[in-house]
Parts: C-alpha cells; structure tokens; sequence
C-alpha cells in the first residue's frame, strides 16, 4: 500500500514538473519573440548598412554594424540586468565564415540562495545573401549542449552560409540577482574587435536608486556622452570606422583600447570612480579599525600560538627569528583558510581539481594576517593595489578593484605577503601587481598616526632569473622502429611558473605536505572535518582523483606536444614546489612517442625542433605592432636535451642547431655537441621584461623568430 502511494504521488509530482516546463518554455518563446520585434524591428539605419568600403575589400570579415546596450534596474532587493548586443557582419573569407558558422548560448543559468541569480539569454539570427534575400534561423533547432534544470546550454549551425553574405545577430540577456550581500557586476567595455567596424554604438542606463561609479580610458574623454534622463543615469558612445586589433597576443585592454568602465554604488549618484582619500578611509579606518572580519579569525588566533609551540618541539628550536615566525604564521593562515576543509554536515566533497581553485578574500586573510603578526610585535603596513590587467589607481572604479596585502617588517628587509591561492608564497606577489603603484599605511597607532603613515609606494618586479621552467629530456630510439621515441622527461619549475603545473597535483598530497611544513599535531581527518563515517567517502575520492590523474598526465602531454603520447611508462611529482624554502617543482614523466621520426631510405629524419615546445609563430598581421606588450611576468625556459644515436647510424645537421640571438628584451640561445653516441642541446629562451613598450617590439621578435626557427630544425641519422 505505501509503495503505491509513493509511486502515484512520484507520477503525481512528475507530470507536475513537465506541465510547468511546457508552461516554461510558452513563456520563454513569447519573451523571445518580444525581444525580436524590438531589436530587429528598431529601424536603426546602421543595421540597413550592406556595402564594404574599399579599403575594407581585402579584410577576412567586417563588422557593418554593432550596438552595446545594458539597462540595469533595483526592486524588492533584487538587481535586473539586460544586455544586449547587436551585430552586423559581412562574411569575406573562408576563415571568418568558419567563424560564425556555429554559434553557442547559454540559454538558463539559475542558482539559489540569498546570493543566487538567474540568467536567461534570447538569440535571434538573420543572414542576408548578396541579392538582398534574408532568411530568420528557426532557433528551435538549436542543439542542446546541456540540459539540466538550472544550467541549459545550446548550439546552433547556420547551414548554407557563405562568403559574400552578411550575419545579423543579436544576443539579449537577462540576469536578477539577489542584492543582499553584493552589487551586481561591474562592466568593462572595450571597444575593439579583431575585425573593423563601421558604425559603434553604445548606450548603458542605470536607474538611479543604484548609483554608478565610471571611469572612461584610453580615449578623448569628450566620446562619452553622460547624461540624467528621468530616473536613470545614461552613458553613451558613438564611433565610426574602428580599425581592427591586431596585438591580441599580450594585449591589456584596458591599459591601451578606449574603454568604459562602470560599477555600482549605494550612493544613488554618478561619481567618477574611487580616489585617494576613498582609498585611505579604507585602509586606515574601515579594515583595520573596523576590519573585514574573517569567519574563521578567533580560531586562527587561538590556535597558532599552540602551533608555533608544537613546531618548535618538533625541529627543537628554542627561539625563532621574526622571520620565521612571520614566514610560519603566513603558511598557517594559508592553511587554515585554504586547505583546511570547512565545509558543514553534509557539505559536498571535492578533491579534484577544482579544490586546487579555492582562494579566499584578500582583505579578509591580510587583516587575519596582520593581527597574527602584531601578537608578536611584528610591524606591518596594510597595502592595496589595483591588477596590471586592470589598470592603475587612478583606473578604479571601486574599493572592489584594488588587491590587499600586507607588507611585514621582520627585520631590515620588507616581506611583501599576498596570499591568494594555495601556491602563494611569503615574500612573493602575485603577477598581476608586480610593478604597480600601491597604497599602504602602517597597521598600528592612532587614527592620526596611521593616517600620516599613508604613502605611495611602487612593488617589487621579479626578475628572469627567478621565474624558471627547466626541461631536461633524455630521448632515445624504440629499438624494434626507430620511429617511435622513448621520452624521459624531468621539468623543475620555480617561481611564477610553478602555477603552470597546478593540475598536475593532488590535493591529497598537497594536504600532508602543508601538515608536515607546519608540524600540525592535528589529525588529517580533523583536518578534513570529516568523522568515522565520512572519513571513507574521502578516502574513496581521493582514490578518484589519483586515477583520474592518469588522463591529466596524457593530457599535459598532448598540450605540450599536440600529439598522443602511445603509452605514458612513469609519472611522478618528486616536489610540490609549495614552500619558498623548498625545492622548487620537480615532475618526472616516461612516455613514448610517434611522429617525430620520419624513415628516408635507410636514413630517418628527427624533427628535433618539435622537441622544444611552445614557441610562437607570428603572423603577417602580428609583426606590425600597435600597442605596449604586456606579458604575465619575465621568465625563462631552458631545455637541456640528450639524444641517443642508435648504433650504427651517425648524425648530421648538427651544425643547424646553434643559434645566438640577444638583446635588452630578451634572448634565444642554443648550442649543440656530440660526445660519443650522445648528442647534447642546450637551450635558453628569456623574456627579460614584464612590459615592453611597442618601440621594442621589433627586439622581440628578432628572439622569438630564432626560437620558431629552431622548431623547424632537424637532424639525418644516417646509415654507416
């Protein structure tokens, strides 16, 4: 009797849930339909534009036409976001016809709680054909690429498209999002696309209750139009004939495209953007007096007393530096608020690599940090910065823009301490803020006295010689074919370049070093939250992700090389690289591989180049450099390559594989010898700078070109 009364209510509940998606789907297709008569039906005489110019004949594709709109609006503690972008483009080539052959939208995206949103996006699609015939693409045919409850995603294909017609898009996106914690997301326009536009429209209102803060770079700031019309704040752009881009290789839009950037406020005004004194109140008063409190802050505070105690016993120092405890104390809180698990009953196990993404708050750990720190008289200042990517101080538009971080004071020498990932290091910045200007202020004293400690300070930038990706391969040939190699390959990472190789690691391992580095007395299943019942499921997901580490191994392989490896024999982290004062990363693989080997007669041909990878080839259209490069950080790979000659052949073409070029930018340098049956490369590539201006660009390539050059080299086995 209860097993059909659950069966019947399971059918009940179940033809429910169809009505109410049929109903769904009714409503969704109205709103679509209304979004269509608006934005195709809107006359707007840009969208009429068919004819090329003819200096644009030549160009793979142009943008006749393209309109940015958003209206953002408040009600009933929920934010309501509309987007939409409208594009009109002319189909030149092969390539660009590729391009917007296909095209993919997510069409649902919802969460719950008092942070949740929902998203919903419309698409429309008219092609043109040279003879003014238009066809609207049925958007039901769209395939679905995911279909869940809160998370549907689609795909469509504009079949019969060719060169010569024109595409008119448009996408219209919906968000609300709760507004109980947070604004909603701050806008940054670029304008530049890699085609050239004819006409460029932008028009963004704001309703007033919400505020907005802006900043427009890079630009006559006359081109944005800002206005009061009724109860919205408008801004708005108009431009005509934008050339295409063409540095998207290490190109920061914001540092060099006209861009509009906006965030919103409570202060139901338009301001423009965050200045110093915004920034001061926030450093001296708001975090240290007040202080972003950071949930877990008591429990820090309690137990790294205990913890320094017990590292003491355990390497029997009597007495440590103020370095060393600063040093120890930054480990504890990365471990406390990243590695730690803190998740409630119940809460989802995760062990993979998305474990590996968490990152906290900076304004949260830096204040937990820089109470740690004054518990053992440690002076520290309490910095801000606003990212490279971003742009400067004066860039920002909110206290949300700018990256906290403390600056400890152990002796003469300043430790700079960002803490952001589970792989940051004490005394080390994130990449994104090497070089810029920052805001800090000393942590403690009167109001008065913090104040007048403010100050501007530029960061520290680290050098080539720091940021190191070292290779060493030991190659020899499959006995049975000599066309297959056998791969022995070690790489040590140090510095920035070790977050290369973040997917190589387990969090399990990662675990038990970060307890090991600390001497935590703790239990690895307190360390886990995890009691005698949820200790297995770990246990079990752990092994998980240690067998899903195989497909990682091949996969790291097949992006190095962009070929299949046919068997991978051995793989091994020999160190994790995450402390400073350990050994930097260490990986070992033993693989085998075809399709470096070609036979030649009784001769076989190695593509020894290949050997070396990820090199850049420029295009034509790459080498003519507009804007500043701006690269992640200096850095330098260097490869040190043994070659087995198999008995009974002899090498040539050795003499092809020394090169020399070098110059303030950077360098690319190889040398070659034979010793005995062992041929020996030694390669080294640098980028000496983390930003060079465009005059410069010309030096780069001159490296970068000897470097793409040495991938086409190879060497002849010959036959005795």
């Amino acid at each position: 009797m209860y097993r059909s009364i659950v069966i019947t209510a399971l059918l009940f509940t179940t033809g429910l849930h169809i009505q109410a998606q049929s109903k769904q789907e009714r409503a969704y297709q109205a709103e679509a339909d209304e979004v269509k008569k608006e934005v195709q039906d809107a006359k707007d005489p840009a969208f009429a534009q068919t004819v090329v110019p003819e200096k644009y004949q030549n160009e793979s594709a142009v943008i006749l036409a393209v309109k940015f709109s958003l209206d953002a609006d408040h009600s009933r503690r929920k934010d309501h976001i509309t987007t939409t972008l409208h594009e009109r483009v002319k189909i030149q080539d092969k390539a660009a016809l590729e391009e917007y052959s296909e095209f993919n939208i997510q069409k649902l995206k919802s969460s719950s709680w008092a942070r949740g949103y929902k998203l919903v996006s419309f698409m429309g699609i008219r092609v043109i054909k040279p003879n003014g015939q238009q066809r609207d693409i049925d958007m039901n045919d769209a395939v679905n690429v995911k279909d869940e409850k809160d998370d549907k995603k689609q795909k469509i294909a504009i079949a019969d498209l060719q060169v010569g017609d024109i595409i008119d898009y448009y996408v219209r996106i919906n968000k609300d999002a709760a507004s109980w914690f947070t604004n909603p997301d701050p806008l940054d326009y670029s304008i530049g696309e890699k085609y050239p536009m004819l006409d460029f429209a932008l028009d963004i209102r704001v309703f007033r209750k919400m505020g907005v803060s802006w900043r427009y770079l890079n630009d006559d700031s006359s081109v944005l139009k800002r206005t009061k019309e009724d109860e919205d704040y408008v801004f708005s752009i108009h431009k005509k004939d934008v050339p295409k881009i063409t540095d998207e290789r290490w190109l920061y839009a914001n540092r060099s495209l006209p861009t509009l950037r906006l965030t919103y406020n409570i202060a139901e005004d338009m301001v423009n953007g965050v200045n110093e004194k915004d920034i001061k109140e926030y450093l001296t008063y708001r975090i240290i007096s007040v202080g972003a409190q950071y949930m877990a802050l008591p429990a820090i505070l309690k137990e790294f007393p205990d913890v320094l105690s017990n590292y003491k016993k355990v390497h029997n120092k009597t007495d440590m530096s103020k370095r060393e405890i600063a040093e120890l104390a930054y480990y504890y809180i990365r471990y406390a608020a990243l590695y730690r698990e803190q998740g409630g009953l119940g809460a989802d196990i995760e062990v993979g690599q998305n474990r590996k993404l968490y990152s906290p708050r900076s304004h949260f750990v830096a204040n937990a940090f820089r109470q740690l720190l004054l518990k053992y008289d440690i002076d520290t200042d309490l910095a801000a910065a606003v990212p490279r990517s971003v742009g400067t101080l004066q860039d920002a538009v909110s206290l949300d823009d700018l990256e906290y971080f403390i600056i400890a004071k152990p002796d003469d020498q300043p430790m700079y301490c960002y803490l952001g990932s589970m792989f940051s290091y004490p005394d080390e910045l994130p990449t994104g803020l090497e070089g810029q200007e920052a805001y800090a202020v000393s942590v403690t004293g009167s109001k008065g006295e913090k104040s007048s400690s403010f100050r501007k300070i530029t960061l520290p930038v680290s050098t080539a010689a720091q940021n190191v990706d070292a290779e060493k391969l030991n190659i020899s040939f499959n006995a049975e074919n000599l066309q297959t190699l056998n791969i022995d390959r070690m790489i040590r990472a140090k510095g920035q370049y070790r977050y290369q190789y973040v997917d190589m690691l387990l969090y399990e391992d990662m675990l038990e070093e970060e307890r090991k580095t600390l001497s935590m007395s703790t239990t690895f299943e307190r360390d886990l939250t995890a009691d005698k019942r949820r200790f297995p499921e770990y246990k079990a997901a752990f092994a998980k992700a240690r067998k899903d580490m195989d497909e990682t191994v091949k996969d790291n392989i097949y992006t190095d090389y962009s070929i299949q490896p046919t068997a991978v024999t051995y793989y091994k982290v020999a160190d994790q690289g995450l402390e400073k004062q350990n050994k930097p990363f260490t990986m070992h693989q033993s693989f085998t591989m075809d399709g470096f080997v070609k036979k030649a007669g009784n001769n076989y041909m190695l593509d020894i180049g290949k050997l070396i990878t990820g090199q850049i080839e420029l295009t034509p259209e790459e080498r003519k450099r507009t804007y500043d490069v701006h690269m992640a950080f200096p850095r330098t790979v260097s490869y040190e390559v043994w070659v087995n000659i198999p008995e009974g052949y002899t090498l040539e073409g050795v003499e092809n594989l020394n090169k020399s070029v070098i110059n303030e930018t950077g360098q690319f340098v190889s040398s070659s010898k034979v010793e005995g049956n062992k041929l020996v490369v030694n390669i080294t590539k640098s980028y000496n700078h983390q930003h060079e201006t465009v005059g410069a660009w010309g030096q780069m390539m001159a490296f970068m070109d000897a470097a793409a050059d040495f991938t086409k080299q190879k060497v002849l086995l010959k036959k005795i």
